[in-house]
């Protein structure tokens, strides 16, 4: 059985992922590292990689990776949509998103709309912008009908 391990994110603002993920979401840290070396220069492909990762877990056991170049290559932005193809967005299960969406406002996070009800009436649901620049769908559980 292939199981998922965990999902990276790249970020060029620790403190304000770790706000985002911790503060804000109730991700805990489980684990972190200032990974360099020929295996993971190797495995990332450019030389002389220094990254600093964090491990963080929800109340599930969950994990997302932020990942933290101290020495990245210079990139060309890339955009990505919610209809982009390739992974586009995580998804997280939460717990009252009206209440969240409107702490989540408060502390200026970009939403592409206020929660909605989905088609089937299952789900409360809406999209907002991590730190980092992914989408993160945050979906309230609405009961099996």
């Amino acid at each position: 059985m292939n199981t998922i391990r965990h999902t990276g994110i790249v970020t060029n603002n620790l403190k304000k992922s770790l706000w985002f993920w911790r503060e804000q979401l109730k991700f805990k840290i489980k684990k972190t590292a200032n990974e360099r070396g020929d295996t993971i220069d190797s495995v990332l492909g450019y030389k002389n990689v220094k990254v600093r990762t964090i491990k963080l877990a929800d109340n599930r056991e969950n994990l997302i990776e932020i990942l933290y170049f101290l020495n990245p290559p210079k990139v060309k932005k890339n955009k990505v949509f919610p209809y982009s193809n390739g992974i586009t967005h995580l998804s997280i299960t939460v717990k009252k998103l009206n209440n969240l969406y409107k702490k989540l406002k408060k502390n200026k996070v970009k939403f592409n709309s206020k929660p909605k009800i989905s088609e089937d009436k299952k789900v409360l649901m809406t999209y907002c912008r991590t730190p980092e620049g992914c989408f993160l769908e945050l979906v309230e559980e609405l009961g099996l009908n």
